[in-house]
């Protein structure tokens, strides 16, 4: 009796995993609208299998080449437009729930890509199973197709990277070009060591070159989104100089009946912090600094350079607390 009811449970065990078996889906061959090789066509059909999560279970190429000549169709485009008929023969076949349906197509370097899932017992487009994009190439699309899919249930975010990038500061006002460098040194420095991963400054700027990325000022958030791609990181930070000067302003000393010079600085901006995956400001942190220069003693031998420096070294430890506490939370 006992080893009857053992037998029992199993034999239940194994039909209720049957009964929670995945939902069988058929990836079709993409729909090549144009500009597209035959490879590259190859490619994104691949990409597509490797990528595809949601606990779906996938069906072979032949597999859903078979089932398409079942019903009478030759390419992948005649799915989403399916006669009566052809409808009633597609819900006879009970070896798939869904077939993905990509189309795509290339315009210069553009490539513009779209998915839709077809209901294979109704032969209808499922409505919230729509989506589209637009790429700079298959590089792109191979790093943002996780997140494609994602959008219809068909997968999961890409995971965090761990790690931010600096892109050089916009200066809104007449500056020599070291102030900026300057900046953005003296920042990656501290945000390092409050425990900040970044990528390398360097790197940066190489790669950004390298992608004919020139001028950061006014960027659309599109743009951000690419170069957040581009630099394989979560977030990016980049500060906006609004004000910055120092100034010698000459005095007349009444006891000494001589003239001196004295120096007032002053530095005025914000910055932000971008999602590198909408391309949208998460954060905006306004810096302000004055700094009386006559106040302090020892230089004599200073150039220019070397006050704003000082102006800048001292506005840094205000604007990277800012900073690390954000992309720490």
């Amino acid at each position: 009796m006992k080893k009857l009811s053992a037998a029992i449970v199993i034999a239940g065990f194994v039909l209720g995993l049957g009964s929670f078996a995945a939902d069988r889906l058929a990836i079709a061959e993409p729909v090549n609208k144009g500009g597209m090789t035959s490879q590259e066509i190859e490619a994104v059909w691949s990409m597509l299998e490797a990528s595809v999560d949601g606990g779906f279970e996938l069906i072979s190429r032949s597999a859903i080449k078979t089932m398409m000549t079942e019903i009478g169709l030759t390419t992948s485009s005649d799915l989403v437009n399916l006669n009566s008929s052809q409808k009633a023969r597609l819900g006879e076949i009970k070896t798939v729930k869904y077939l993905l349906v990509p189309t795509i197509s290339k315009f210069g370097s553009r490539i513009n890509f779209s998915l839709l899932m077809v209901n294979s017992s109704t032969g209808n487009i499922e409505p919230d199973k729509k989506v589209s994009e637009t790429f700079d190439s298959l590089d792109e699309m191979s790093d943002k197709l996780k997140d494609t899919l994602a959008e219809i249930g068909l997968g999961t975010a890409s995971r965090k990277r761990g790690k931010s990038a600096m892109l050089t500061p916009v200066v809104r006002v007449p500056a020599s070009a070291h102030v900026a460098e300057e900046f953005n040194a003296g920042l990656e420095e501290a945000l390092l060591a409050g425990g900040i991963r970044l990528q390398n400054l360097r790197s940066v700027a190489g790669i950004l070159q390298k992608n004919n990325i020139g001028s950061l000022n006014e960027v659309e958030p599109a743009m951000y989104r690419r170069i957040g791609e581009l630099l394989r990181v979560d977030y990016l930070i980049q500060a906006v100089i609004s004000r910055f000067s120092c100034r010698f302003q000459r005095f007349y000393i009444e006891v000494t009946r001589n003239y001196a010079d004295r120096c007032v600085g002053d530095i005025e901006g914000y910055v932000c912090i971008i999602s590198a995956q909408t391309g949208e400001i998460t954060g905006t942190f306004r810096f302000r600094q004055n700094v009386d220069f006559d106040k302090l003693y020892g230089k004599e031998d200073w150039t220019i350079r070397d006050y704003e420096k000082y102006l800048i070294d001292k506005v840094l430890p205000q604007v990277s607390a800012k900073v690390i506490r954000r992309l720490k939370q």
